[in-house]
């Protein structure tokens, strides 16, 4: 009886151990777990809205930034962010005019996550860019 008992319990542990099975175990189709589908692409960000949302994020409010151009979002490398390239002359605080800025921006979700000054490895300078119209 002892005997049938163990038996009946290794058949079990046996048959739920081929339940959990992954894709790539070595049983048949049907046994195997499916693989999850891809995610899907997310659509590249609309960066001129999200400039024009988030201006005072990018921009210290009182340096008036004008003349306002961004680039068009490119996926980085990881495939979940996206970055964008954002320039505008600006005034300083005295109220003389400064040179362009350039800023880099690191967007996900259609959200900027990050804003920084760009350097000469974010490869701005030779980014085609668009204006960016104000919103009426």
């Amino acid at each position: 009886m002892r005997r049938i008992a163990s038996q009946v319990g290794l058949l079990s542990a046996l048959l739920l151990a081929g339940c959990a099975a992954d894709s790539n175990a070595r049983l048949p189709a049907f046994m195997r777990a499916k693989a999850p589908a891809p995610p899907q692409p997310e659509a590249a960000p609309d960066v001129a809205l999200l400039v024009r949302k988030n201006l005072d994020m990018i921009f210290v409010a009182t340096t008036l930034p004008r003349d306002l151009e961004a680039t068009s979002a490119r996926q980085t490398d990881a495939g979940d962010t996206w970055t964008a390239c954002v320039r505008a002359g600006i005034i300083s605080v005295s109220g003389a005019v400064l040179r362009r800025q350039t800023y880099r921006l690191t967007i996900r979700h259609n959200e900027i996550i990050d804003r920084r000054r760009a350097a000469s490895a974010d490869d701005c300078v030779s980014e085609d860019y668009k204006a960016v119209l104000p919103t009426k």
